[in-house]
């Protein structure tokens, strides 16, 4: 494109997105297509995933059940797969919040991905009973709790509690003028269960006041309740479990690095039902694009907390600061750290980091996958280190403790227990619809094409 003084610059013009051309009937019709039939791609991925989570309640059972509460080094995996869940299935519901309360446009199609991951919430929720168990009291060692009435088991487990219930809350909230929807839509089969979801839902304009400002309240007290419980799982869950590290930076980092996965997350299954699950139309450049940059600017926002706490042991360089890089950064768990470090930092900057790039479909669903990859290896660093078999009464740790090596029923746990809970998300794919129906199609009365001198624009109104 030539400018008034002949230089040349590139045309990053982007051709503009299908949703926003659609008519409401076909968006109606595409979110009741996924209740109705759900293919056979849809009907293997559920079998699998039934399997794995089968599979992951029995190594449950037969591994650390079976194994007792007496110690914490036989639960490790448990603890990575709830870290895991935590960080991923727990975090992506913010980011339909955060999109909702800045008003953002390109979010509508991406809103529902995000959000329906709540519905796994249940999985971590049963995690954390077992792990809970394993928590010594307070007395005689570092803690957050400062000797507390039932610290920390009742206070933990009541957060935990209200995150998962607000998260059901927000999903079926969020949902209901769908559901209305499907009830006199979707069939003779489908009604009768849409009819007791819906709970009457007509329309009405104190109604939409009503949804609006249920899924305002409702997604703003889960990112709260969310911000608290990882701050206390990261505190009760890793730091008091390690002698010496009483780390004021490390439950930020840990929030910031869900948040990053949460994205990640959102951004692997988009480019999922864009794949497979008839979703081109709905989720475009302007999505993955703008779902780049969010995942970007996480991977620096995390690499800076984690420079922030590493930078003041190495130069601190204390007896208990040694002792805590050796065993969390160039001990026993080096492996895991570099390869999170790589794939959570490293692999995002460097391929998000190019417009061209970020600007595609692919290079972001890369990123994203290779985050989560990453984060299991996080996980895995935090919760061996932490579960290691060490007097908790020291003020310091006196010796590293052996890297703790997973056996077969570990592995098939992680993966297990995962997989169930992904197994969870599409089966409420039978009964929320994608796409959001009323927010995709409440979109479409906010945009116009206008022409804008050779070319064609989008003008994008603002509600309120």
């Amino acid at each position: 494109m030539a400018s008034s003084h002949g230089t040349t610059t590139h045309n990053w013009h982007r051709p503009l997105p299908k949703v926003w051309d659609l008519p409401p009937q076909r968006i109606v019709a595409d979110g009741l297509r996924r209740i109705r039939e759900g293919g056979a791609t849809y009907r293997l991925l559920l079998i699998l995933c039934a399997i794995l989570g089968v599979v992951g309640v029995v190594a449950l059972i037969a591994g650390p059940v079976l194994a007792g509460w007496g110690e914490r080094q036989p639960w490790t995996y448990v603890a990575v797969t709830f870290g895991f869940l935590m960080s991923t299935i727990g975090s992506a519901p913010c980011l339909s919040v955060a999109t909702r309360l800045v008003r953002s446009h390109w979010r509508r199609p991406v809103n529902r991905l995000a959000e329906i991951w709540a519905a796994g919430m249940i999985v971590p929720l049963i995690l954390f009973f077992l792990l809970v168990a394993l928590l010594p009291n307070t007395e005689g060692r570092y803690s957050v709790w400062f000797g507390w009435w039932g610290a920390p088991w009742l206070w933990d487990s009541l957060l935990m509690v209200a995150l998962v219930v607000c998260g059901y809350a927000f999903l079926y909230t969020a949902a209901m003028p769908d559901m209305a929807v499907a009830r006199d839509q979707a069939g003779p089969n489908h009604n009768g269960r849409f009819a007791r979801l819906a709970r009457g839902f007509r329309g009405s304009v104190q109604e939409w006041r009503t949804i609006d400002r249920g899924v305002a309240y409702l997604g703003v007290l889960y990112v709260l309740l969310y911000v608290g419980t990882m701050t206390i799982i990261a505190s009760d869950f890793i730091l008091s479990l390690i002698p010496g590290n009483n780390s004021a930076i490390f439950p930020a980092t840990y929030t910031v690095q869900a948040f990053e996965s949460g994205i990640a997350l959102t951004l692997v299954t988009a480019g999922i039902m864009r794949w497979r699950g008839g979703a081109a139309d709905y989720l475009d450049r302007e999505q993955f694009f703008a779902l780049g940059k969010l995942q970007l600017a996480l991977g620096l926002l995390w690499f800076y907390f984690h420079w922030t706490e590493f930078i003041i042991w190495w130069y601190g360089r204390t007896p208990r600061e040694t002792a805590l890089l050796k065993l969390l950064y160039f001990g026993p768990y080096f492996v895991p750290f570099a390869i999170a470090f790589a794939l959570m930092f490293l692999a995002p900057l460097s391929i998000l980091l190019w417009t061209r790039i970020r600007m595609g479909i692919a290079g972001p669903i890369v990123a994203g996958a290779l985050v989560l990859v990453g984060q299991v290896f996080e996980q895995i660093r935090l919760y061996s280190a932490s579960f290691s078999n060490v007097d908790l009464r020291l003020r310091e740790l006196d010796f590293i403790p052996t890297a703790y090596v997973p056996g077969v029923w570990d592995i098939l746990l992680l993966v297990g227990l995962v997989g169930g809970a992904i197994g969870l998300g599409l089966v409420t794919l039978k009964v929320v619809p994608y796409p959001s129906i009323w927010e995709v199609t409440g979109g479409l009365w906010l945009r116009a094409r206008k022409p804008f001198y050779k070319t064609e624009v989008v003008v994008i109104g603002k509600p309120e």
